[in-house]
């Protein structure tokens, strides 16, 4: 759901907009990334690596 994931976004920026913010966003995209391995979730693989690419440049 794009729209309530950016509205999500929105309302936290000010927390996940910190290094600790940052930080346990990758934390949450390293383990849902992980699961893709196993044929879960491989229809968040692309928003999440695209997220992943945004955080780290």
């Amino acid at each position: 759901m794009p729209d309530t994931a950016a509205e999500v976004r929105h309302r936290l920026a000010r927390i996940l907009d910190t290094p600790a913010g940052q930080f346990a966003e990758l934390v949450v995209i390293t383990e849902l990334l992980q699961t893709t391995t196993r044929g879960d979730n491989l229809d968040l693989e692309g928003p999440l690596r695209r997220r992943l690419s945004a955080i780290t440049g």
